[in-house]
């Protein structure tokens, strides 16, 4: 073992950084407690980024009681094997909050207690945030992630109640209240997208209870309300909530054309919209829920609980 010990030690550390870097994910996780210099290299900020980005994969997810099952296979090739990631989580009614997963965590709401979880499937770690107070008993939880200060921010809204403010977590200062600036609810079908730094996510505007896009910038925490194209059904939109995340955008696919997809090209002031014809009509047959980092679509039966890049 002392020999062992001296021999870590006295690798280099960018050397021992490249070995880290070319093993798998739940080896780099275990490997955290042969000392205290791995841990330190691989909590790095720098290299878990870096490790993160060139790795994409795919994470299907779903949760049937107290059990969570998640496998990962890598999003650029087919002939990687599949990594499964058990765990168990607390409540009795878990499901998750709908969104992909947010620079490697994942968000759960527990129905029973009202507490947000934010899951690592990687490490295996799992979170129970404190209870927020709200308003409401029923509430929507998106997760976000802000990579130029480093930071993941977890936002809570009523549910299908007129909201002027919300409620932030983070890890440094537990909830805090933020005004929207805008008024408007949030329903069921209501999904989010962290894309850039930035949460959307379908909610209704009043008076005229329009179906509109919020955005919540993570780092700013400033609210924007985005209005959708005009072509795009207002019914359908709402009850298949067609969000997705395409070529590092946000986009939404048009119902009533299965071979159009709608993308958001300036999202900071005129909100302007683009489409494209490209989609399949398998779309009717499919479930699309965003792309791939290779720029591939990720489409699949409906009763597949969610597929999600990590």
């Amino acid at each position: 073992m002392k020999k062992q010990s001296t021999l870590g030690s006295s690798l280099p550390s960018d050397l021992t950084s490249e070995i880290l870097f070319r093993l798998p994910a739940k080896s780099v996780g275990r490997f955290r407690c042969v000392s205290k210099l791995w841990l330190s290299t691989t909590t790095d900020p720098c290299f878990i980024k870096s490790f993160g980005t060139t790795r994409p994969s795919l994470l299907l997810c779903s949760i049937k009681g107290h059990n969570v099952f998640v496998n990962s296979i890598r999003s650029d090739s087919s002939s990687q094997p599949i990594h499964p990631y058990p765990t168990k989580v607390p409540g009795k009614h878990c499901y998750f909050s709908h969104m992909d997963s947010v620079h490697g965590l994942i968000c759960i709401e527990d129905v029973d207690t009202r507490k947000p979880l934010v899951w690592n499937p990687t490490m295996g770690r799992l979170l129970v945030l404190p209870k927020p107070k709200m308003s409401s008993k029923h509430m929507k939880v998106f997760l976000g992630y802000d990579s130029v200060q480093g930071k993941h921010k977890v936002v809570c809204l009523p549910k299908k109640k007129t909201c002027y403010v919300c409620r932030v977590f983070t890890w440094q200062e537990s909830w805090r209240t933020v005004e929207t600036n805008f008024e408007h609810s949030v329903q069921d079908f209501a999904s989010g997208r962290c894309i850039k730094g930035v949460i959307y996510y379908l909610a209704c505007n009043r008076p005229g209870y329009d179906t509109v896009v919020m955005s919540f910038d993570v780092r700013s925490e400033i609210f924007h309300m985005i209005k959708l194209p005009t072509r795009i059904r207002w019914d359908m939109l709402i009850s298949w909530d067609l969000l997705i995340s395409y070529e590092g955008r946000l986009a939404c696919i048009d119902e009533d054309n299965d071979k159009r997809l709608w993308s958001l090209e300036d999202a900071t002031d005129k909100h302007k919209w683009s489409f494209q014809d490209f989609l399949s009509p398998l779309n009717k047959l499919f479930e699309v829920q965003g792309s791939t980092h290779a720029g591939c679509f990720k489409a699949f039966p409906n009763h597949i609980e969610s597929l999600m890049p990590l």
